[in-house]
């Protein structure tokens, strides 16, 4: 077997640098590769080949898109469970303003035959009568301009002390105008004390344009209350 000559071989302990041989033995001096020594053939590092290399990074891109569906899913995942949680939210919501709906508009009637409260007073149309031009009076006898209109009333003091109800209080609702009553002294409906738990029958009368259709009666606790319609 033929020696080797001297000179940079490499390393057989580590083939990523040179090793000098001296003839007989490897000495301790190390160098880096430059060039390859003619004839020599560099050592491969170890690696992935670049066919793996492009494995690898197909693999990354294949791994990327999912991770990027994966997270487009979850967002749309939000999305529709947020609507849904809106969806809930504006049906509760609807259901509770469905619940409130029997709350009835203060300017809209309440059905004739009907109760309506303002007040301590509870009041019930009991009927009407029209037609009159005249109608006696303690003094002297009242006489229509028109004609006279007149509305009979159930009227319930609900309260805990004794109150004054005066059918002078009263209002008349034609045409989305308001006619105020007649004061007629001659019973007791101009003004009379109710005492608690107890009702009277009483009237309210009103002078109307003759043949005038009256819609409702406005009932009032006192001059000052805000009313209730009761539709005639």
């Amino acid at each position: 077997m033929t020696q080797p000559t001297p000179g940079w071989y490499p390393d057989p302990s580590d083939t990523t640098r040179q090793r000098y041989f001296d003839g007989r033995v490897w000495t301790e001096s190390y160098a880096p590769f430059p060039a390859p020594p003619v004839g020599v053939a560099r050592p491969a590092k170890a690696g992935l080949s670049k066919g793996g290399k492009v494995g690898l990074g197909v693999a990354a891109a294949v791994f990327g898109l999912v991770v990027i569906g994966s997270l487009g899913d979850s967002d749309k995942g939000s999305e529709t469970g947020s609507s849904r949680s809106d969806a809930s939210t504006a049906s509760a919501s609807d259901a509770s303003t469905s619940a409130a709906a029997p709350l009835m508009d203060a300017d809209t009637p309440a059905a004739a035959g009907s109760t309506v409260r303002d007040g301590k007073f509870e009041f019930r149309v009991l009927g009407v009568e029209r037609g009159q031009k005249r109608i006696e009076d303690a003094f002297a006898p009242e006489i229509a301009k028109g004609e006279f209109f007149i509305v009979k009333l159930r009227v319930t003091n609900i309260g805990d002390d004794a109150r004054s109800f005066s059918a002078t209080n009263q209002k008349l609702v034609i045409n989305g105008n308001e006619y105020e009553a007649t004061s007629i002294l001659g019973d007791n409906s101009w003004m009379e004390d109710i005492n608690p738990g107890l009702g009277i029958e009483t009237q309210a009368v009103f002078d109307i344009p003759p043949g005038a259709v009256p819609t409702a009666i406005e009932c009032h606790d006192s001059m000052f209350s805000g009313g209730a319609l009761l539709a005639l």
